[in-house]
């Protein structure tokens, strides 16, 4: 069965990436020691906090922003800019005091006013913020997000300047993870009043968290250093932080080595991840991330809208076993279902496809004939697109996937693909210029939430525009439901719901693989399963 599949995918595979040659000494000799320097994978696409929905833009802003909660390196919740916080006895109203201490970069006072600002911007239908279902249970939220409502009365408000409130439609046991993510963080009205859309630029930008922005050069490189009026700042070690975008890992690996970067970006390509194990030793961390891989649908195109079958054949002729195990070789696990066994301590462990435990052959004898039963053959065979973002990864994957299919369909089935500047793709996803296209969930909290939205209507991480409005009552009973073992059952009903739909093609869990420079000091990866990172944790040893 596999023979001719090896045949397909390895010649693909072995000659897809040129390792490039460079010195295999370790310099430490040329350092900035004030200065971290960190691939970030990518240019990112905006500075705006309340629109950033990627990992390379999100890396930034927790060093350039900060909120009323912070965590530790193993995702704890700890207090930030709020001191200390209550819960009312029905569950709905939060009460956060301020810190007194509290400065942007430029020095004016953060109050609870600013944080009011921060929060009516996010849900204000004009920001078009992805993340604006974040807030989705306060106070009439919902209401403003359709645009029926003013951000004004959304259900938040400053008692005094270090007093807000918080009051919800119902009681929500994953809010306080919500405010983890940085979209929630605290941002200056009058900066951005004064300067509107060029606010993010350097000599505008003025920032809440440990660091502030200095220099942007575009596809080059983006310098923060120190702010020093951040509440925290006399334990912040290092001065400086460069955030380097490398989208091909073949640059990042010579320049690790080489001495020109502390810390690699997420995936370590497959072809170099042994040879550098063996080389770095205990340098190079591999971790298991709350986190998804899959493939979306387009569910605005009939040819996929209207054919569950053909969905579900496509993605029953992918051998997940075979990708993870042989294709990718960096401890990924095969994934069957729209969430992670792994979230909420795996509550959600089993919920997967029926026929994911079947063997191999019958797998492929199904997927066969519901391909046939959805109108494909020799003579009408299909013709699709598959779509990524440059990146190795990706592009490994989408060679094996294509390799899969030919293998399953044969003359029956045609594959282009296409790969797309990360900037352009993200919005070709979003607006529906695609046929099949990568995607990927980084959770943001270790909650079933953090995934459910990815399936609901009108949801901004919705990319394959899936609808189907019995999950999203599901959800929404869910969501209200108090009894915490009644609602893990519904949320698990509700997830059935896109289980069965096939609006995508669930691959792998992911693992996130980092270099990191031995005189990098306190920063502890490997218990860190979300990869939120921040550098005001480490020091750099002198």
């Amino acid at each position: 069965m596999y023979s001719k599949l090896q045949k397909l995918i390895l010649p693909l595979v072995l000659g897809m990436l040129v390792v490039t040659a460079c010195s295999n000494k370790d310099s430490q000799n040329n350092h900035p020691l004030n200065m971290l320097r960190q691939d970030v994978g990518s240019e990112p696409p905006t500075l705006d906090l309340t629109k950033v929905e990627d990992t390379s833009s999100s890396r930034i802003m927790n060093d350039l922003f900060a909120g009323l909660l912070d965590y530790d390196q193993e995702n704890n919740i700890i207090p930030g800019m709020a001191s200390s916080w209550e819960l009312s006895p029905d569950g709905k109203t939060y009460t956060f005091h301020l810190r007194h201490d509290l400065k942007f970069s430029d020095g004016s006072a953060i109050t609870a006013k600013d944080f009011v600002y921060s929060w009516r911007r996010l849900v204000a239908p004009k920001t078009a913020s992805p993340y604006d279902s974040y807030l989705a249970s306060i106070v009439n939220a919902k209401q403003i997000i359709q645009n029926k409502a003013s951000p004004k009365t959304l259900g938040v408000e400053a008692k005094d300047s270090y007093t807000f409130v918080v009051n919800l439609e119902q009681p929500n046991a994953s809010f306080l993870k919500l405010l983890l993510l940085n979209v929630t963080y605290v941002i200056s009205q009058k900066n951005i009043e004064k300067y509107g859309s060029s606010w993010t630029e350097p000599a505008n930008m003025v920032t809440s968290g440990p660091y502030q922005l200095k220099e942007h050069v575009v596809n080059g490189y983006i310098l923060a250093v120190k702010n020093p009026y951040y509440y925290d700042e006399s334990n912040v070690s290092i001065e400086q932080v460069k955030y380097l975008p490398y989208e091909d890992k073949n640059t990042t690996i010579p320049s690790y080595k080489s001495g020109g970067l502390d810390i690699s970006f997420q995936a370590i390509p497959v072809d170099q991840y042994a040879e550098l194990k063996k080389q770095f030793g205990n340098q190079l961390h591999t971790v298991t991330q709350e986190a998804l891989y899959y493939y979306d649908f387009n569910m605005k195109n009939p040819v996929f809208a209207n054919n569950i079958k053909l969905r579900q054949a496509l993605s029953m002729a992918v051998d997940r076993e075979v990708l993870t195990r042989d294709v990718l070789k960096q401890g990924q696990k095969p994934l069957y279902s729209m969430s992670t066994a792994t979230v909420d301590n795996g509550v959600y462990a089993g919920l997967q496809y029926d026929w994911a435990s079947l063997p191999r052959d019958e797998q492929v004898r199904r997927a066969q004939l519901l391909y046939h039963a959805a109108g494909y053959s020799k003579s009408h065979p299909l013709e699709i697109s598959l779509s990524y973002n440059t990146n190795d990864l990706h592009k490994r994957v989408a060679l094996a996937v294509s390799a899969m299919w030919q293998d399953v369909f044969g003359d029956e089935i045609k594959v282009k693909l296409q790969n797309q500047e990360w900037k352009t793709f993200i919005q070709s996803r979003h607006k529906g210029n695609y046929e099949i296209a990568r995607d990927g969930w980084v959770a943001d909290y270790n909650g079933i939430t953090s995934y459910t939205m990815l399936y609901a209507h009108n949801s901004g991480q919705n990319n394959s525009h899936y609808y189907n409005p019995k999950y999203d009552a599901l959800l929404q009973q869910a969501i209200l439901e108090i009894d915490p073992n009644k609602q893990v059952e519904l949320f698990k009903q509700a997830l059935t719901v896109p289980l069965n739909d096939y609006p995508t093609i669930p691959l792998f869990q992911y693992t996130y693989q980092q270099l990191v420079k031995p005189y990098i000091k306190n920063y502890y990866p490997d218990k860190n399963y979300l990869e939120h990172m921040q550098s005001k944790w480490m020091s750099i040893a002198k």
